[in-house]
C-alpha cells in the first residue's frame, strides 16, 4: 500500500508539470504567439531599426559645431569690424576738434573786432564833443590847412598797440581810400585823456577831402576832414 502511494505521488507531480507547460504554451500562443516566433522577432528588429534611423535623422538635423578654423575666422572678422568702428570714431573726434578750433579762432577774431570797434567809437565820441566845442568857439571854417593839404580823420586810439589792427580794419573796409595813401598820427588830449588820431591824406582842397569823407561814411562809422599834420606812420 505504501508503494502504491509513492507511485501515485510521482505520477501526480509529472502530470502537474505537463499541465503547467501546456498552459504556458497556450498563454504564449494567445498573447504573444511566442517570444521566439519569427514574426515577433522581425517586428522587434524593424522597430529597433526605425528607432535607430529616427535618432540618426535627429542628429543630422542638429547644426554642426563650428571648427577651430571657423571660430578663428569669426574672431578675426569681429576684430576687423571693431577696428573700423574705432577708426571712424577717431575720425569724427578729429573733425569735431578741428571745427571747435575754427570756431574758437572765429570767436577770438570777433571779440578783437568788437573791442577795436568799441574803442574807436569811444574815441570818436570823445573827439566829437571836443570838435563841437571847438566849432562853437571858432565858428569859422578852415579854408587852408596849416601845413598845406587836408586829411581824413578816420579813427583815434588810446593804446599804441591798437593802431596797427585798427588801420588794417579800415583798410579792409575802404581799401581804395587808404591803400597807397600817406598816413599820419596826431596827438590830441580830450577831457584829460590822450589819443592818437589816424589821418589819411593828402588832399589839396577841403572840398575834395570832404567829398572823399562823404564816400567813406558809407562804409565806416566816422570821418572828419582835418589838417594833414602829425608824424608819419
Amino acid at each position: 500500500m505504501r508503494v502504491l502511494e509513492l507511485i501515485f505521488n510521482k505520477f501526480s507531480v509529472v502530470f502537474i508539470f505537463v499541465i503547467v507547460l501546456s498552459g504556458c504554451s497556450t498563454i504564449d500562443s494567445i498573447f504573444g504567439s511566442g517570444m521566439n516566433d519569427p514574426a515577433n522577432v522581425e517586428a522587434a528588429n524593424a522597430a529597433e531599426e526605425a528607432e535607430q534611423m529616427n535618432m540618426e535623422d535627429q542628429m543630422a538635423m542638429e547644426p554642426a559645431a563650428p571648427t577651430a578654423e571657423e571660430l578663428l575666422a569669426q574672431k578675426d572678422e569681429a576684430l576687423v569690424e571693431q577696428g573700423m568702428r574705432l577708426a571712424a570714431a577717431q575720425t569724427n573726434v578729429t573733425s569735431m576738434r578741428e571745427e571747435l578750433s575754427t570756431l574758437q579762432q572765429e570767436l577770438e577774431a570777433a571779440k578783437l573786432d568788437a573791442m577795436q570797434k568799441q574803442e574807436m567809437l569811444d574815441a570818436r565820441a570823445e573827439e566829437q564833443v571836443a570838435a563841437d566845442a571847438e566849432s562853437v568857439t571858432a565858428n569859422v571854417p578852415r579854408e587852408v590847412a596849416p601845413d598845406g593839404g587836408y586829411g581824413l580823420h578816420l579813427a583815434s586810439f588810446e593804446l599804441e598797440e591798437s593802431i596797427a589792427p585798427g588801420l588794417q580794419f579800415l583798410t579792409n573796409r575802404i581799401p581804395v581810400l587808404i591803400q597807397g595813401k600817406p598816413v599820419k598820427l596826431s596827438d590830441v588830449t580830450v577831457r584829460g585823456k590822450n589819443f592818437r588820431r589816424l589821418i589819411i591824406g593828402q588832399f589839396d582842397s577841403q572840398s575834395d577831402a570832404q567829398a572823399e569823407c562823404t564816400q567813406a561814411l558809407l562804409l565806416v562809422d566816422f570821418c572828419e576832414v582835418v589838417a594833414f599834420a602829425g608824424e608819419d606812420y
